[in-house]
């Protein structure tokens, strides 16, 4: 049976997708057995939000901490809007576990595929350029370690974005709302992405009442969301907390220099070939381009990858959506003006060779930047790791070190050291519910716990665990 064109290509879009999004999700799994999560306290935060809300009492004691306020102790008090969260409780509720968030991750971060698929052929016509662009996607960079870094809705809104583009240009009102909702659902950055979305041209020639109409319902659904996250951190988070949210944009800077070196290696290493071919499509580029210089100027940098701060990529997500989609609109462009005319297919193709070797190149480099991230626990402390975490109980309170969090999260009482919200009442006396301990090594000496009745029954280059009767 012979498959036609439109088949063939979904089938290739499908069969990659699945591809990729197994390929991660194993991943993932592996890294949060071998304790390699991108940060486990942020993990074991959004995974015992999840657990008190559907097992608990809806109260946390793991708190991450921002500069405009911190999160609980009740789980209703988030410094963030994202509905997105709320849709998954089901599915945890019946799969109560850290590696649900993670698989979830991998599934809807990779509809970035179809989503590539679907805006290039729009643009394009084309279902063959369309395949194409999805394998330059693949390619991106900073595509990843974005895949790579945890459970993040931030990073999970990049699909949406790039339907949002589509639905805009082709001024398509339903795919329109349905992908504006989602990005609006992943977090409060997409509020001014879509905003801002107001100015992206219709691919076709149009009235200028109707093209005033659209512009005007994306920038108060963009402007409204934001203002509706402000308002919620006054009521919800403090009366202070708005002002302090706007405040870490507009405080001290690096210098042009250092911004412009930093955006260097984020358009070489980074983003590839979408920010040069971002150019054939304008106006796309310069509504990208605020969320780069933003990027580069003091959120974020290329070298960040090869620290044990490289979860902070996620910052990048505004920036890689905005550029990847400006990029697929130009890459698109180019293919149509090229349609037809003598030799225009071999122009394309060289074109698709050098984004494919601007890609490679930068996707090496981000990788080999990525090796040298050191290890956060040793290899031989896992297995004993996973041993003596078994046997913790339900109702056991547990202090842990950031790096051993996220598979003791699924409990009321899991406190850290280091930073004093996460620090138990007394601290470093411990209540008498405390009876365990996992203390990342080379660190304080332990002998202030063993005063207290702990003994340490596991102590590896990397890890010691301690217990109390």
């Amino acid at each position: 049976m012979r498959i036609d064109e439109r088949t063939g290509s979904w089938l290739i879009v499908a069969a990659l997708t699945a591809a990729l999004t197994a390929t991660t999700t194993v991943q993932a799994l592996h890294r949060y057995h071998d304790l390699g999560s991108g940060w486990s306290w942020d993990l074991a935060y959004y995974n015992q939000w999840y657990w008190s809300i559907t097992k608990g009492d809806a109260v946390l004691s793991v708190r991450p901490i921002a500069s405009f306020g911190t999160e609980g102790p009740s789980a209703w008090k988030t410094n963030y809007l994202s509905p997105a969260r709320y849709l998954i409780l089901p599915l945890y509720a019946a799969l109560p576990d850290p590696r649900t968030l993670l698989v979830v991750q991998n599934v809807v971060f990779w509809w970035l595929i179809p989503a590539t698929f679907s805006l290039a052929v729009s643009e394009s016509g084309s279902r063959r350029v369309a395949v194409s662009a999805v394998v330059l996607a693949t390619l991106t960079p900073l595509v990843w370690p974005l895949a790579w870094n945890d459970f993040r809705e931030l990073a999970m809104g990049i699909p949406f974005a790039l339907w949002a583009y589509q639905g805009v240009r082709s001024r398509r009102a339903g795919l329109t709302a349905a992908s504006v909702a989602g990005m609006l659902a992943c977090r409060q950055e997409f509020a001014v992405m879509v905003a801002l979305l107001g100015f992206l041209p219709p691919r076709d020639d149009e009235d200028v009442g109707r093209r005033a109409l659209w512009r005007l319902v994306l920038f108060d659904v963009g402007l409204g969301w934001f203002l509706i996250f402000l308002l919620y951190l006054y009521f919800v988070v403090g009366r202070y907390a708005p002002e302090r949210y706007v405040a870490q944009f507009t405080g001290p800077k690096p210098t042009l220099a250092q911004t412009f070196g930093t955006m260097w290696w984020v358009l070489r290493d980074g983003l590839g070939p979408w920010s040069g071919l971002s150019l054939l499509a304008p106006v796309g580029a310069a509504l990208a381009a605020p969320w780069v210089w933003g990027l580069c100027a003091g959120r974020w940098a290329m070298r960040m990858l090869a620290g044990e701060s490289w979860h902070h990529v996620r910052y990048a997500v505004p920036a890689v959506a905005a550029t990847m989609a400006a990029g697929l609109i130009g890459y698109s462009r180019l293919a149509v003006r090229l349609r037809g005319r003598r030799g225009g297919a071999a122009v394309l193709a060289v074109v698709w060779l050098a984004a494919a070797g601007w890609s490679t190149f930068g996707l090496r480099e981000t990788l080999k930047r990525m090796e040298r991230i050191p290890r956060p626990v040793a290899v031989e402390d896992v297995e004993p790791f996973w041993s003596w975490a078994a046997r913790v109980g339900p109702d056991d309170a547990v202090l842990a070190s950031y790096e051993f969090s996220a598979p003791l999260s699924s409990r009321k009482s899991l406190y850290s050291h280091v930073m004093t919200v996460n620090e138990p009442k007394g601290y470093p006396r411990l209540a008498p519910e405390f009876r365990w301990i996992f203390w990342k090594l080379p660190g304080r000496d332990v002998g202030v716990f063993e005063d207290q009745g702990f003994a340490t029954v596991y102590r590896g280059p990397s890890l010691a665990v301690l217990r109390r009767p």
